[in-house]
């Protein structure tokens, strides 16, 4: 089988190394980026099956790295997940519009955001 893959995006190490925790009982390869812009280049370099956007980072925020993505005909449909702090209905809101799959309001449960990846990871193809 193919083993799939996450980007996760957070410009704080500790949150990288958390998420990345959270996921370690996904089958699937997982890269990270401390960026919204580092994300926009591994996205548009190499396959990427599902990504998880931190909303507040330093160069562009989640949000911003969202909409130029959706701008790109061949990433519309990738499955996004955003984390945000609590209480930012706007994100939410922004989110939806942009077509964001999931939101996690932090402090998250680490199950609970590795039980949703597996539900919205597209299933791994047969190896080649």
């Amino acid at each position: 089988m193919t083993t799939r893959t996450i980007l996760i995006v957070d410009d704080e190490p500790h949150m990288l190394r958390l998420v990345a925790y959270a996921l370690k009982s996904v089958n699937a390869t997982l890269l990270t980026a401390n960026s919204g812009l580092d994300a926009l280049q591994i996205i548009r370099t190499q396959p990427v099956d599902l990504a998880l956007f931190d909303v507040h980072m330093k160069d562009i925020d989640g949000l911003t790295a969202l909409k130029e993505l959706r701008a790109d005909p061949s990433h519309q449909n990738l499955p996004v997940i955003l984390l945000t702090g609590a209480g930012e209905t706007h994100v939410e809101e922004q989110g939806r519009a942009l077509g964001v799959y999931a939101f996690f309001r932090k402090p998250f449960s680490p199950a609970q955001l590795a039980a949703r990846v597996r539900e919205l990871l597209p299933p791994a193809s047969p190896a080649a």
